[in-house]
């Protein structure tokens, strides 16, 4: 058990200043966002930063009430935050910005103190085997667990909502409704205030020290509750009813209780309780604190058979089942446990992680075995400086990483072993990790965790992942390619080949967002579409676009002029991706001549060259509809027609992408000479996902707002323009000086800047899209963010994204626009073309996409 990194003055502590036990909380999404609030000063603050960049973090907002707990949505989206005199907030990030916050919904429970609570379950579970890795199969890998949801709408479509509980015995409970905020009409002094729902748990309400919420596989919630001076853990199962009213019934169901031995209880008290549902049987963890040190138990709910009395019974087999706690194992620490957290991943086995106040983390597993200890180095201790002390602790979803907060607000990243999954793990050490990034593909998770512990071994593990992923299904295949491409392109980043698939995820959503425009003539006549016809004609290899022009029906692919001149920009970016291709693919063919081949290059890949030239047909028609939305070139000779030269040289290249012929080579060698060829940015921003981390040595020290110098990446070919700014969204060179604002954009700079533009639909949705979540190439998310909706349904709605396991909408063309939009402008400091800047396009801002593209080349 390794610790990675550590991170001094995390939470804003001063020199001197430390803080109490309860004092910090800390939760983990499935983002793997860390999300912490220190109590300090009558202040509560509340922060959040990336595993990946722990220097780096945000505040969300300050409040003089004392935080009481934290929860994230089963989607990582919101983020519950409860204070102790009866206040509810649930925040959420303005556009994907980490350090951009808005508060959506309130709750208010007055003179309660919020001890816990749940977000509803939304039936969405997979369980992780390591048992069946040999299968080829995702769905028989990967098996979905038979989860219900808390609440459902009509057709067991999930509801959102909450589920919390008071140090006074009172529940309650309320929904957040399908549609969110909207962040830019929004006002965070009055957010919306929801009604909340409330009913005593058990016969009468009693004070509560100590609770656990946990799920039930039925789709209630398993509630165990302690008072310390009680010897008696009380259990109950609570159901979420909605009436016919539209109002919300609490069903509280007792259950049997653990009870504590008399000659036990002696010089005890209850510090921690957890119950968790573990291969459909029930377990509970109680922690007790003593003289001598702590108690850890676990106890398992155990059915039991008792035969009928012969007077009573109907026939001889006749029994009454009841249920009954008892203790299955225990430990004895020598220190007392300040903080107890479990794992979450699905699995036959259950982690525990237990915090001691000796600054030791023991690692156990189901029936209390010890599978791994760490003690943490302690401060020297003077006069200025307390000791250290670690306070409180949580792990990421796929059981990787353990973040730990010490009382001077430090935060220390700890590895958790994976040794207990396979029992081979020696004979096949990246059996696990292969299965864990599968894993995330399917789930949605984050495996920024997994790569971080396996940076020497990325080769490997991505043949092994590419080559399972092959074998998949079509349909298996499609439904997954955005969260492959996704982690593929991360893994790729670490690697050299970093700029290649980044091209190819930005050109998948730009195929899919450009297909979606078209829309067939006459539906009763086509048994396929548009997209669909093309793609059947070009698979034959015709080598004249304007062949391919005659056969086509130029009804099929008629889109708005106005349309078209708003899409000039994405136009000319995939212009210039066909002329790299070809550029580079002499330097990419004699290259692994010499050399070993390493990592992705978009030039082999058939399919990527395929829908480069459907798109550069689709350019064509659209040439013919509106000119000014044609890519602009700088060309040695004005009578050279770049466009079909370079769909003739594609479509020699996708005969043969592994061996090209020599006069292929010799024909893109020379067009160089004939057109200027962009130079394609490379920005690496700077993460513990680098291949400069792989050669130091661990523990790392980073401090607050500082970066690293040993991880960062300098392209020296590019260091003359590396003060302009490029906007890789829009694909829009922005020149040198630009007033906006600048904003993190889920481990990625970009920059938020509000322009008055015409009331044209598909750039706004373009940029909306939960595609473009991942594929600008600062951007190291490895999980897709969905984002909401942007309207209703209409019969011209851009089409369905397949992200994260759902479906999730791309944006609406409606006409009825606001006259403004926020655009995500990533910032590159690294390099831009010199005509670009030289035109003068970040002093451009008030002309049309189109006109500021025109400085491209």
């Amino acid at each position: 058990m390794t610790i990675l990194y550590k991170v001094q003055g995390v939470c804003g502590c001063k020199e001197g200043n430390v803080l109490l036990q309860n004092s910090v909380l800390c939760r983990i999404s499935k983002k793997n966002l860390v999300v912490f609030c220190v109590h300090q000063n009558l202040h509560s603050q509340l922060y959040i930063c990336d595993i990946v960049k722990p220097w780096q973090n945000y505040k969300i907002c300050s409040s003089k009430a004392v935080a009481s707990v934290l929860e994230w949505n089963p989607t990582g989206e919101l983020l519950l935050v409860g204070y102790k005199h009866g206040l509810a907030e649930i925040w959420g990030m303005k556009a994907n910005c980490m350090n951009s916050w808005f508060l959506l919904y309130t709750v208010n429970l007055p003179c309660e103190e919020i001890i816990n609570v749940k977000f509803f379950h939304n039936s969405k579970a997979t369980y992780f085997n390591m048992q069946k890795k040999d299968l080829q199969n995702y769905s028989d890998k990967y098996e979905r667990l038979d989860q219900r949801p808390t609440l459902a709408y009509f057709g067991c479509s999930p509801v959102e909502g909450c589920f919390l509980l008071t140090a006074s015995g009172l529940m309650g409970v309320f929904t957040i409704p399908r549609i969110s905020m909207n962040p830019e009409s929004s006002n965070s002094a009055s957010p919306s205030e929801l009604n909340i729902f409330t009913n005593s748990i058990g016969l009468s309400r009693c004070f509560i020290t100590h609770c656990s919420i946990s799920y039930c596989p039925t789709g209630r919630f398993n509630v165990a509750i302690n008072n310390w001076s009680e010897p008696r853990i009380s259990c109950f199962k609570i159901g979420v009813e909605r009436e016919q009213d539209d109002t919300l019934n609490l069903k509280c169901g007792a259950m049997a209780s653990i009870f504590l031995q008399r000659a036990d209880n002696e010089n005890k008290e209850i510090s921690v309780v957890h119950w968790r549902t573990v291969n459909c049987e029930e377990v509970a963890f109680v922690v007790y604190d003593c003289i001598e040190g702590s108690f850890i138990e676990q106890w398992n709910l155990i059915k039991k058979h008792q035969q009928v009395h012969k007077l009573l019974q109907k026939n001889k087999s006749d029994f009454m089942q009841w249920e009954q706690w008892e203790i299955t194992a225990k430990l004895s620490l020598t220190s007392r446990v300040c903080d107890l957290s479990l794992s979450k991943l699905p699995t036959e086995s259950l982690l525990l992680f237990a915090i001691l106040r000796d600054n030791s983390v023991q690692i156990l597993e189901t029936g209390l075995k010890k599978i791994g200890s760490t003690v943490f180095e302690r401060v020297a201790e003077d006069q200025m400086r307390a000791p250290c002390k670690l306070l409180t602790s949580d792990c990421t979803h796929l059981n990787q990483l353990l973040i730990l907060f010490d009382n001077l607000g430090q935060m220390y990243a700890m590895q958790v072993p994976t040794s207990h999954y396979d029992k081979n793990y020696k004979m096949s050490p990246l059996a696990v990790p292969v299965c864990l990034l599968e894993y995330s593909v399917i789930t949605g998770i984050d495996a920024a965790d997994v790569l971080m512990l396996n940076l020497s071994h990325l080769e490997a593990l991505t043949e092994k992942l590419t080559e399972n992923f092959s074998r998949q299904t079509a349909y298996v295949r499609h439904f997954y390619y955005s969260n492959f491409l996704s982690l593929k392109s991360n893994i790729c980043r670490i690697q050299t080949k970093q700029q290649d698939f980044d091209d190819l995820i930005t050109l998948h959503a730009i195929a899919i967002a450009f297909k979606s425009l078209l829309r067939p003539s006459d539906l009763s006549s086509q048994d396929k579409g548009p997209a669909e016809n093309l793609s059947m004609i070009l698979s034959e290899p015709v080598g004249d676009v304007d062949k391919v022009l005659c056969v086509l029906d130029a009804k099929d692919f008629t889109v708005e002029p106005a349309t078209l001149q708003s899409l000039q920009q994405l136009i000319q970016w995939v212009s210039d991706l066909a002329l790299n291709i070809l550029h580079k693919l002499t330097e990419d063919v004699l290259k692994p001549k010499f050399n070993k081949r390493h990592g992705y290059e978009i030039c082999r890949d058939v399919i990527a060259v395929s829908s480069v030239r459907e798109l550069l047909v689709m350019i064509r028609i659209w040439g013919l509809l509106n000119p000014h939305c044609l890519p602009i070139y700088t060309k040695s000779v004005d009578n050279f027609d770049v466009l079909p030269v370079m769909f003739r040289l594609l479509t020699r290249l996708m005969q043969n992408t592994s061996e090209p012929d020599d006069s292929l080579l010799d024909e893109c060698s020379v067009l160089s000479t004939q057109v200027l060829v962009p130079t394609r940015h490379i920005n690496t921003p700077t993460t513990l996902l680098n291949s400069n981390a792989t050669s130091k040595l661990f523990p790392f020290v980073f401090q607050t707002s500082v970066e690293s110098l040993n991880l960062q990446d300098v392209h020296y070919e590019e260091v003359l323009f590396s003060h302009t700014i490029k906007d890789d969204v829009s694909n829009l060179h922005l020149g040198t000086h630009q007033h906006v604002l600048h904003k993190e954009e889920r481990q990625q700079a970009t920059v938020l800047e509000k322009e008055e533009i015409l009331n044209c639909v598909a750039p706004t949705s373009w940029e909306n899209s939960p595609t473009m979540a991942t594929t600008s190439p600062a951007c190291n998310n490895l999980s897709p963010i969905s984002t909401p909706s942007l309207g209703n349904s209409h019969t011209s709605n851009l089409p369905y994204y397949v992200l994260n396991g759902e479906v999730s909408h791309l944006g609406i063309m409606s006409s009825k626009r606001p006259n403004f939009k926020s655009r995500l402008r990533a910032v590159h400091h690294d390099a831009a073309h010199p005509t670009a800047i030289a035109g003068g396009a970040g002093n451009s801002t008030n002309n049309s996409p189109g006109i500021l593209s025109s400085t491209h080349c």
